[in-house]
């Protein structure tokens, strides 16, 4: 196989490439598709509070545009491995690379801005100013325009390099310091503080739970801590089924891995994103009961038995 990386080169395709390009694009279609019903429903009936509203779309919009950019990715990948060739312009790969980082590191930092609102409305409740819609909006673009700006050194220096042999363009795996750097703004940060909040929170209630309370204050600080458990399994889903990935880089950090490991990572990232999806569904309070609904609404039947019964019971009395 050749090494280059501009020429248009002919390259080697094994078996598995295209089961696993077409599991990946399954699984990002249908992050997607179920991610989008999932905000149109929390949208529709209101099930939040006005803060959590905001905070929930902010991560579904989060994990909705991550979905887009692995298909994308996923679309780019079976495309070249049908080929059997890459092209000379991979510019649309590296974007696609640039999106990949900025996306993944806000759909971790929204999960993180979530389990700080939880634990402030908890401890803190006399600071209202945090639980505003104006301020959480606040911190929502801040963040996105900090995912956004921590990406572009990567995309301004050249460091997101087109992988001929996986058919993707990411920071080669190695000990260096964009690897270093983004392992530990995408990854350690934001998931370091859910644990840190989970733990924080979690001592607290059991804390005030041996004082002598009001019970709708402990209720409130109960309520708060299942929220925060539910962000934490959400983010800890993410790192658990992508643990391949992180095996890959920290093997890097030692020795070369596998030569197709970008492959084997991402499909493991793919599922992992549409899995997150699927428990969003089942942590959202009543959404069980309103897709039940929408999915069983049966013919009017009973208005026809009323009728009947009426009639009936007019021919009854006009008979006696």
């Amino acid at each position: 196989m050749m090494s280059s990386m501009n020429d248009s080169t002919s390259i080697e395709t094994e078996v598995w490439f295209l089961p696993f390009d077409i599991i990946s694009i399954i699984s990002t279609s249908l992050s997607i598709i179920f991610g989008l019903l999932y905000l149109f429903i929390v949208i529709k009936h209101k099930t939040y509070s006005p803060v959590q509203m905001l905070l929930v779309c902010n991560s579904s919009v989060a994990i909705i545009l991550l979905s887009c950019v692995l298909l994308n990715m996923a679309i780019f990948s079976i495309q070249h491995d049908l080929q059997h060739s890459s092209e000379k312009s991979i510019l649309f790969c590296i974007i696609l690379g640039f999106l990949g980082y900025a996306t993944d590191g806000l759909q971790n930092y929204s999960y993180l801005l979530t389990a700080a609102y939880q634990y402030i409305s908890v401890v803190y409740p006399n600071k209202i100013i945090w639980r505003t819609v104006k301020t959480q909006f606040c911190l929502v673009i801040v963040i996105w325009v900090v995912c956004i700006l921590y990406s572009l050194p990567l995309l301004l220096t050249g460091q997101i390099a087109y992988n001929i042999d996986n058919q993707i363009c990411q920071i080669p795996l190695r000990l260096s310091l964009p690897m270093v750097y983004v392992t530990v703004i995408i990854y350690m940060i934001p998931n370091s503080g859910i644990l840190g909040f989970y733990i924080k929170l979690t001592r607290y209630v059991h804390q005030i739970s041996l004082r002598t309370v009001s019970n709708h204050t402990l209720f409130h600080a109960r309520r708060e801590l299942r929220l925060v458990k539910r962000t934490f399994i959400l983010s800890n889903t993410l790192i658990v089924l992508g643990l391949p990935y992180m095996i890959f880089v920290l093997m890097s950090f030692f020795t070369p891995p596998p030569k197709y490991h970008f492959r084997i990572a991402y499909i493991c990232a793919d599922i992992s994103v549409l899995v997150v999806v699927i428990i969003g569904y089942c942590f959202t309070p009543n959404i069980k009961t309103i897709i039940r609904k929408k999915f069983t609404r049966s013919t009017p039947v009973e208005p026809m038995t009323i009728r009947f019964t009426a009639a009936t019971y007019g021919r009854t009395i006009t008979a006696n």
